[in-house]
């Protein structure tokens, strides 16, 4: 046991464990840096649900990738740093690294936590939320066929396939007040 320990600190004042912590956590922030620009999705697979809330955003964890590599990337440099620039030893060498790995990987978790209060549904919507709102025929409805209505929801604009009510014909651009569901695609609709 004794040994181990032995062995433990010669490696910490050889500066052998610094630097893989700091090679370390580099590569990790370069790996996912990598994954995010040509791949486009997050280590930590943040899913784009569309009903993000403040619950939602609670959920960033202390322990994800992204703070584990911040953690120790900037702990094995400051540590190195301070050991090599400033001569410092090793107890307040370490002391400064931890405290500024933990700095580190806090920031990293305001900032993700900020990103995701970003997320923005875009432009899916829930076709239940076009029921009772005015639109207007886009394309015509032909008498018992389909055609599409134009409709403004959370400030977007959406196409959506139509019926009418009646079945009969709706030319282009009749004001139209949707009445119900469809199907998952479609919906009914009577001339205003």
């Amino acid at each position: 046991m004794s040994q181990t320990i032995n062995y433990f600190i010669d490696q910490l004042q050889s500066g052998s464990i610094f630097w893989f912590c700091a090679l370390a956590g580099s590569g990790m922030f370069v790996i996912q840096l990598l994954i995010n620009l040509f791949v486009g999705t997050d280590p930590n697979n943040f899913d784009a649900d569309t009903g993000s809330d403040a619950a939602d955003v609670s959920n960033v964890k202390w322990l994800s990738l992204q703070t584990i590599a911040g953690f120790l990337m900037i702990f094995g440099w400051t540590a190195l740093t301070c050991n090599n620039q400033f001569s410092l030893s090793l107890l307040p060498s370490m002391a400064i690294a931890i405290t500024a790995g933990i700095f580190a990987a806090y920031i990293i978790r305001a900032l993700l936590k900020l990103a995701k209060k970003l997320h923005s549904p875009g432009t899916s919507y829930r076709i239940e939320d076009a029921i009772g709102c005015e639109a207007y025929v886009y394309q015509t409805i032909p008498k018992g066929g389909r055609g599409k209505i134009s409709i403004s929801l959370q400030n977007f604009t959406h196409e959506i396939d139509a019926i009418s009510h009646h079945l009969e014909e709706l030319p282009s651009f009749t004001q139209v007040t949707i009445i119900e569901k469809k199907d998952d695609n479609t919906v009914v609709v009577a001339p205003k």
